[in-house]
């Protein structure tokens, strides 16, 4: 009974070992840095699977569809640089073998095995055609018959397995004839492309396709026996020395070689009802292992992404605060300054008041120290009263050439005969003044008086040699106008 036993439990630790060495065997020639299942995460950092089905076909059943020459050989030459330097697990269909059925069954394949952990290419070198009615495109397979659109594999069936694959990202390249009535709208490259910017790429579910040309026919001619777009292509996936590239890069590189050297306007961005999420397809070298931040100290994984998009965030907010208080403080402190200001000028007016209280001023009646003639009474503390119109001048201008905004402020300042209430006189006030003849008697005027009439950038004056008024510039001081203060009779 116990040797039953032991032979039973040394069976079964044969067949985990097995077993376990099995599952090591199925992940040795995966072409990325994957040593277990649970390495496949989504957001662990580590690559999932990468895979491709790759088709092109020259060779046609039907005489009456036209053969190609370029197709297979680019095919070929993809398939075997992206197992080789890009470490995918490729799957071709060449020529024959590319029939309608077997397209549609590779491609159902696809939507049913493939893992949320997997990047999957598709890629199409062929013929194409388009309903121009419905604006529909067709991939037109080995065995299609000329003219009979029932025998073509419809863009939908494609756009249906891109939108139900379990797959991370799916990039379709399709170098056919009016292969652009799949996408939808355009997606710009970020300014700075970092590390960083791939893991971001890498994280979000992506729906791409890229095509070498619009809803017009490609050429099947180019360059060493490939098409113009798939020499391009090849070539830049040859060249590239960076351990990530995107699916947009390439795009960006080849773009303007393919359309100033032909007239193929070649395509890619996200295809159109397929669930992209703002993601993109990134090809990686085989030196680079991972996209882990253990192998790249450079790299940061989702988790860390979210925690410093988070963080740029709070500081952003923090940031405003602070510039808002910066704000607040700096008003306030403009705001004591200016209430400090106000009650220094307060303080200095009372001043002055508490000063002119001291001194009476001269009573403007008639009696001693005053003299009289017609209208006119000027007294001996420099006021000349005009009893016609109640207004007080003083008995002499300023004495100097002056701009208006001086003279404003000269006869606003003035405290002749101990008053303070002293202003520039209106343009008719002086001609009046004139008019009475008080210029002859009493006040002593050289010339030409401003006064407080303006009209745009200039002020009224008038000549007492003649009673001329006219409009002068404010801020010219180079001729002969002068101030003379007026105040209304009986004000304080």
């Amino acid at each position: 009974m116990e040797d039953a036993m032991s032979r039973h439990i040394r069976f079964i630790c044969l067949v985990g070992m097995i077993l376990l060495l099995l599952s090591s065997f199925a992940f040795a020639f995966r072409g990325v840095a994957i040593n277990k299942k649970e390495d496949l995460r989504h957001r662990s950092g580590k690559l999932g699977p990468y895979r491709a089905l790759v088709i092109g076909i020259n060779d046609y059943t039907d005489p009456n569809i036209s053969d190609l020459k370029t197709a297979v050989h680019d095919a070929v030459e993809l398939a075997n640089i992206l197992e080789k330097r890009y470490g995918f697990i490729v799957t071709r269909l060449l020529d024959r073998q590319a029939t309608k059925q077997m397209i549609m069954d590779k491609l159902r394949e696809i939507a049913v095995n493939a893992t949320p952990e997997e990047s999957i290419l598709i890629y199409y070198a062929g013929h194409g055609d388009v309903d121009k009615v419905l604006n529909d495109g067709w991939w037109v397979p080995a065995d299609a018959t000329g003219g009979n659109p029932v025998t073509y594999l419809d863009n939908h069936y494609v756009q249906r397995v891109m939108r139900s694959v379990k797959a991370r990202h799916v990039l379709l390249i399709s170098d056919s004839c009016y292969s652009g009535t799949l996408f939808g709208e355009s997606r710009s490259l970020p300014m700075v492309i970092d590390d960083r910017y791939y893991m971001n790429l890498y994280n979000e579910k992506s729906r791409w396709g890229m095509t070498s040309g619009n809803k017009t026919p490609v050429s099947d001619s180019g360059s060493e026996n490939h098409s113009i777009f798939a020499y391009q292509l090849i070539k830049t996936l040859k060249k590239n020395d960076k351990p990530f590239i995107s699916a947009q890069e390439i795009y960006n590189s080849i773009a303007p070689i393919i359309a100033n050297n032909s007239e193929q306007q070649p395509m890619c961005r996200p295809v159109r009802d397929t669930g992209d999420q703002g993601g993109g397809f990134v090809f990686v070298t085989s030196r680079a292992a991972s996209l882990s931040t253990s192998d790249n100290p450079d790299f940061t994984s989702r988790e860390d992404t979210d925690r410093l998009a988070r963080e740029k965030e709070a500081l952003a907010r923090e940031r405003q605060e602070l510039a808002r208080a910066k704000k607040e403080l700096e008003q306030q402190k403009a705001l004591d300054a200016e209430r400090e200001r106000l009650a220094a000028e307060r303080k200095s007016i009372e001043a002055q008041r508490q000063q002119l209280a001291k001194v009476a001023p001269v009573s403007p009646s008639v009696g001693h120290g005053m003299k009289r003639e017609g209208r006119y009474i000027a007294y001996e503390n420099g006021t000349v009263l005009d009893t016609k119109t109640n207004l007080m001048w003083a008995s002499k201008d300023n004495q100097e050439n002056i701009h208006w905004p001086g003279a404003k402020y000269y006869c606003e300042h003035y405290t002749g005969g101990g008053y303070s209430d002293w202003r520039l006189p209106t343009k008719a006030e002086l001609e009046e003044l004139y008019a009475g003849g008080a210029h002859n008697h009493f006040i002593n005027i050289t010339g030409w008086v401003w006064s407080s009439d303006t009209r745009w950038l200039a002020a009224a004056t008038c000549r007492f040699h003649d009673g001329k008024v006219q409009y002068i510039l404010k801020n010219l001081d180079d001729f002969r106008y002068r101030a003379l203060p007026v105040r209304s009779h009986g004000s304080n």
